[in-house]
């Protein structure tokens, strides 16, 4: 085959496994969100108070992971610096995180940290070696996200959403820190979060279909994009 000939396409596969890593974390974290909505004390005093601060965790998180991808396909640094400048970011939003979950003295602010940043690198680890051509769909996956995030919430603002078992009385009682709408009206932030949350598992569903349904071409390695530099160089 010469150089200037398209790779060879191969079929598109989906497994268990896709499905479980790339859409499971979202779609748990959906349920849960709507548990707790319809149930508020189910969790515990402190289920609202996780769920809200899932939503701030996420925004910090959203910015995240255009930076996380963006590292993983710089290949030209090579595997350690990649992996350094990952750390060094996780730390960085790491004590962002800090910030929102410190006035709550309590340990599931790390874990729900924990959990949505699982979603996040499951996403990006497992499609770290695609191909070139299908980078968008990466790329898109977080354009989608932020567009997501920004339609959950608008929805939860501006709609007149259903309280369920968040009532007044309920609010009253959870002694959530700081203020805002989001403090002053808890059920505007779950139900959010349950929009947003199911969005991100259906879109990335989605995204594994029609993969399967599309031939593409063969996952791409650093030296196979090295050499294609390189026959560019020399053309």
């Amino acid at each position: 085959m010469s150089a200037n000939e398209p790779s060879p396409t191969v079929p598109g596969r989906i497994r268990l496994l896709d499905v479980a890593l790339i859409g499971m974390p979202d779609a748990l974290a959906a349920l849960w969100c709507l548990w707790v909505w319809r149930d508020p004390l189910a969790f515990g005093v402190d289920a609202v108070k996780c769920v809200v601060l899932m939503m701030l965790m996420e925004f910090i998180l959203l910015n995240a992971t255009g930076f996380f991808t963006a590292i993983s396909f710089v290949v030209h640094f090579g595997r350690r610096t990649r992996s350094g400048m990952l750390l060094g970011l996780c730390v960085l939003y790491l004590l962002l995180v800090a910030a929102f979950a410190t006035p709550f003295h309590a340990v599931w602010p790390w874990l729900t940290f924990g959990w949505l940043a699982l979603a996040k690198l499951a996403w990006v680890v497992r499609n770290r070696r695609i191909c070139a051509s299908e980078q968008m769909w990466l790329m898109g996956m977080w354009a989608v996200s932020v567009v997501a995030y920004l339609g959950a919430v608008g929805i939860g603002a501006s709609q007149n959403l259903p309280r369920f078992g968040i009532t007044p009385a309920i609010v009253s009682s959870l002694h959530l820190p700081g203020g805002g709408a989001w403090v002053a009206a808890p059920h505007k932030a779950v139900a959010s979060a349950v929009i947003y949350f199911a969005a991100l598992a259906v879109f990335k569903w989605f995204n594994v279909a029609v993969r399967k349904h599309q031939p593409s071409r063969a996952r791409s390695t650093n030296t196979d994009i090295a050499s294609s530099a390189a026959l560019d160089t020399l053309a």
